[in-house]
Order: C-alpha cells, then structure tokens, then sequence
C-alpha cells in the first residue's frame, strides 16, 4: 500500500541522511534523492522480487526486515542476508543490469522507501564519493561471501551455527554494563536452519549441545554470548 504525505518524505529524507555510504554528500543532493523516493508498506512473507527476475526498483529498509534466499526445486530455502533498517536491496541488479541474485522476501512487517532504477542510477552518475563508498559495501560483502561458502564447505552444523549466532550477536547484540558480554534475541530453530543450510530438527539438536557447553547461555530465545566465544570469532 502507497503511503503520501509531507510527514513521509520527512522519513525518507531523515532515513537516507543517517545512510553511512552517504556521508559527506551534499544536503541538496541527499534531498533530491529523497524526492525520488515512494514509499510503501508491505507484510510479512510479501515478495519484492524473484532470483532471475530483472531490475526494477531498489529498496531502503525503513522498518522491519527483509531476507535475501535461494530456493531449490524442492523449496529448500537457504537465507543469505537478513537486511535491517538502513540497508538496500536490488543495487546488484541495477548497476550490472543483471539478473536480480537472490529472492527478497519481506521477513516481517514493513516500510520501504523504493527508487525507480533509472532515476537512482542517474543521480548516482553524479556522486563520486557514493560510489566510492559503494565499492567498498560491496567489498565487504563479497568477503562475508567468501567467509560463508568457506563455512559452508569447511565446517559442519554445529560450527556453522554457532558463527551464524555470533554473526547475530554482533550485528544485533547489545553490550551489557560490565562489557564482556553481548546479548541477543535469536531466531527461530527454523530461520537458523536456512540460514546454515540445515534442517530445524538438527538445528534444535545442536543448539542444546551448543547451550550445554561453556560458549553460550539462554534464557529462552535470549541468548548471552560468553567472552571465550567472542575470543572465538575474533579467530
């Protein structure tokens, strides 16, 4: 559903200023780009767009969440990228004029900023320093890429979940006072299982071994990271 009004472009505006990859850039460039924006809200398990269809919009996550998968045949479905507030979806596809790579699923309800992909590549032609802050978003994905497949490939479940939940907890944990611990809300048996690769009954089977060692303590789904394994993933 459409959403207009001043107090809209307002968000918009707020949301693309507070960008990283945009700092430095000029006010009245940033407010342009906000004019180009419509916004929109969409619910949980909505469809932004397919693995193989073509570019059509990029998307600004303004609240809630958005999963990048890959499907097989069989409907298996392995999780990519999780997209917070603050993030975009679709640029891959737009600047190479590709295919899009993945499926982008909306993973809860949310609020989208969307930009017809002519108008912001167009005003992308004119930012030199965007573009160079973009080569360097996309660098750092394609090392979490390449650190994925390594896990994939090298290590089995129970290590493949345990870096999916620290992943977690560094993106979304919050420090405790004393600042040896980070805690975190995990997701679900099942989510965890696409993210791995796995299936939920293993994931279950494995995230109690994991409970039970010395690495990690939950409280239900409140999980608090111990220091030896952040030392773990410094590693």
């Amino acid at each position: 559903m459409a959403i207009n009004g001043k107090n809209t472009l307002e968000d918009v505006r707020t949301a693309i200023h507070e960008l990283s990859m945009f700092n430095g850039v000029d006010d009245d460039a940033l407010d342009e780009l906000a004019s180009l924006a419509r916004c929109h809200d969409y619910p949980k398990n909505n469809i932004l767009f397919y693995q193989g269809d073509p570019p059509g919009s990029i998307y600004l996550v303004m609240s809630g969440r958005v999963k990048c998968t890959l499907m097989n045949e069989e409907g298996r479905e392995v999780v990519l990228n999780v997209v917070r507030p603050g993030g975009i979806l679709g640029l891959i596809a737009a600047l190479d004029d590709g295919p899009q790579p993945a499926n982008a699923i909306t993973a809860q309800a949310s609020r989208l900023a969307t930009f017809r992909v002519d108008d912001f590549v167009s005003w992308l032609s004119h930012q030199k320093m965007v573009q160079k802050v973009m080569m360097a978003e996309f660098g750092r994905r394609i090392r979490d890429a390449y650190q994925k497949i390594g896990e994939h490939a090298l290590m089995g479940v129970k290590e493949r979940l345990l870096m999916a939940l620290l992943d977690i907890a560094e993106r979304e944990g919050e420090l405790e006072p004393e600042g040896a611990t980070i805690v975190f809300t995990r997701p679900t048996h099942q989510e965890l299982a696409n993210r791995i690769g796995s299936s939920r009954e293993v994931v279950s089977r494995m995230l109690k071994d994991l409970l039970d060692s010395d690495l990690l303590q939950a409280e239900g789904r409140v999980i608090r990271v111990s220091e030896a394994a952040l030392v773990l993933r410094e590693e």
